[in-house]
Parts: structure tokens; C-alpha cells; sequence
């Protein structure tokens, strides 16, 4: 049994080392097509800033900085990946869109699992936001006006880090962001694989075996053994049930979601808006025909450009810019 569960293991192990170098190489194409350059030209790129340290080992973020003299609107940024692949490089492409819309960007890397389980990669996450808030104004940043954004497991990350400002929480980490008392005034959340345990809703849902079984290995790599059912103090590994939990009225500022309707996860952002409705908690909610998980990077597609206005059109309303935003759109 030992020798068959470690084959395993390395198999998977094979699988996330080559998902993560394809990753990088196409980031590292990315930077070589028009659209990047023209999103670039007048952004600064500051890189491997320091926002926390853990076991001797640096945490960093890149800033990418709008041009205009500021004080800029603030994302903090949460790259996808099942928990376990990806940087702020392979997802420049998609911080360099805000950027270029005139928001000040925080790229955020964060240890990935299976090497670091839960709660490592949203204790990075919420001391990422921790030093936005202390350190954004040093680069044109506003403290003021700063929202999260994230897809996939970033999206997961990105809601547990809104819920930790904005709810009295008994995890340590989520308990020191809630009475630092910075708020976000906003959340984008693409795609969002919002409830990580329990991976066997997949296959009663019908969707591929082959999807279910990506989903099964995500929550074991970054849950362990009880990727079935979380363990205590793991509940915020499953924000989209914390919000179902929650009673009306809320404390939560506005959300956009966005998902393709051939995306396996889909699901849970029709959960999370049934229950934001429930609590009668702002919420503008998009859905794209026919588009699979992670869409809107392929920047090409009409459905991911038109993602990216409803995007824009959300941002305007919640975190408005003190000039018009260009008009660079993904195309």
C-alpha cells in the first residue's frame, strides 16, 4: 500500500512540475506579444519586495505601479493554481491589466501546498494585504481604497482574506486582520474554487472524471488527510460555506463574480451568489456561455474581453479612479 500511495505522490509530484514550468514558459512568451508591451509601457514594474518572512525564507510581492502621479487605487492580486502552481510571474499578464487601467497592483506569491498546507497559503495572503495597507502610499498606493482580486484558488484566497477583514474570526491570523480594522472595498473573483474539501460533489454533480479528480488531488495537496471533511480551524479553506453559514444582515462590500458555464467549479459562484443575495450583501454576478475554467486569460476570446468590461465597469463603480481609465482592454 505504502509503495503504491508513493507512486502516487511522485506521479502528481511529475504532473505539478511540468504544469508549473509550461506555466512560466507562457508568462515568459506573454512579455513578448504587443498587448503585454503596450500594458507595460507605462507601468513600473518594482519586483521581489519583501512583505513577510517565513522560516528564514523571504515572502515577496511585485508592485506594478500605474503611470500618473496617484494616489492610486489598490488590488492585491492572488494568482491561481490548485493551491500548488503558479507565481506573480505567471500571472503578470493579468495584474498589467489593472495597471494599465490606472490601479496599483501587489503581485502576490505565497508558499503552495503540498509542501505548505492550509493555513500557509492564507496566512501569506492576509499578511500580503497587511503590508498593502502599511505600504502602498511609499508607491502612490491609497490605503484607503484597496481591493482583493483572485481566480481559481486565488479566488478562494481572496474571499477568505475579505472575510477575515470584515468577521470576527477565532483563527489567529484572521483575528489580527480583523482589529487592524482595513477593510477591503472590494473583491473580484474569477472562476473561484471556493470550497475546497468535500471533492466528491464533482462526480455527483456529473462532471468529468478527469475534472473531479484534478479537484480531489487540489483539496488533498493542500488539506492532507482531511481533504474530505474539514478539521478544526480549517474552515476558512472553504470560504464559500463560511458565507452560507452567515446570517443577514452582512458586513461585506460589494463582490463580482465571474465564471464560464462549462467550468466544472461554476457551481460554487452560483452558491456564493444565492447566498450573498440571501444576505442581501451587494453582488454582480457574470456568467459566460460555453466558457471553461479560467477563460478570461485567453485574452483573445470575445467571452474573456467581454469579462474583462464587466470587470472595468465593476471597478468603476467600486473603486472609481481619479482619471478615466484607459481604454486598453484585453483583445
Amino acid at each position: 500500500m505504502r509503495r503504491w500511495l508513493n507512486m502516487i505522490a511522485a506521479r502528481q509530484l511529475v504532473r505539478r512540475v511540468a504544469l508549473d514550468a509550461g506555466l512560466h514558459a507562457a508568462a515568459g512568451l506573454a512579455d513578448l506579444m504587443p498587448q503585454m508591451k503596450r500594458r507595460m509601457a507605462g507601468t513600473r514594474l518594482i519586483e521581489d519586495l519583501e512583505y513577510a518572512c517565513h522560516g528564514g525564507h523571504a515572502l515577496r510581492l511585485d508592485i506594478l505601479q500605474p503611470a500618473g502621479p496617484g494616489p492610486h487605487p489598490v488590488l492585491v492580486y492572488l494568482h491561481g493554481g490548485a493551491f500548488a502552481i503558479g507565481s506573480k510571474r505567471t500571472h503578470r499578464a493579468l495584474a498589467a491589466v489593472y495597471a494599465s487601467w490606472g490601479y496599483l497592483v501587489c503581485n502576490v506569491d505565497y508558499r503552495l501546498a503540498p509542501q505548505h498546507r492550509f493555513p500557509a497559503a492564507l496566512e501569506d495572503a492576509c499578511a500580503a494585504w497587511s503590508w498593502a495597507a502599511d505600504h502602498v502610499a511609499a508607491y502612490g498606493g491609497d490605503s484607503q481604497r484597496m481591493a482583493l482580486a483572485g481566480e481559481s484558488a486565488g479566488a478562494n484566497l481572496a474571499l477568505s482574506v475579505l472575510l477575515a477583514c470584515c468577521t470576527p474570526r477565532p483563527e489567529p491570523f484572521a483575528a489580527r486582520l480583523f482589529k487592524r480594522g482595513v477593510r477591503p472595498v472590494a473583491a473580484l473573483l474569477y472562476c473561484g474554487f471556493l470550497q475546497t474539501s468535500a471533492p466528491a460533489r464533482y462526480r455527483r454533480n456529473g462532471v468529468s472524471a478527469l475534472a473531479a479528480r484534478v479537484a480531489r488531488d487540489a483539496a488533498r495537496s493542500y488539506l492532507g488527510a482531511s481533504f474530505d471533511q474539514p478539521g478544526p480551524g480549517q474552515a476558512l479553506a472553504d470560504p464559500l460555506c463560511v458565507v452560507e453559514a452567515m446570517q443577514p444582515p452582512a458586513t461585506l462590500p460589494p463582490l463580482f463574480i465571474a465564471a464560464g458555464l462549462a467550468d466544472p467549479v461554476t457551481a460554487d459562484s452560483q452558491r456564493l451568489e444565492v447566498a450573498l443575495d440571501r444576505l442581501r450583501s451587494p453582488c454582480s454576478a457574470h456568467y459566460y456561455a460555453g466558457e471553461v475554467h479560467a477563460f478570461h486569460v485567453m485574452f483573445w476570446r470575445a467571452n474573456a474581453i467581454r469579462c474583462w468590461r464587466d470587470s472595468l465597469g465593476f471597478l468603476q463603480e467600486a473603486l472609481p479612479l481619479s482619471l478615466q481609465p484607459g481604454p486598453d482592454l484585453p483583445s
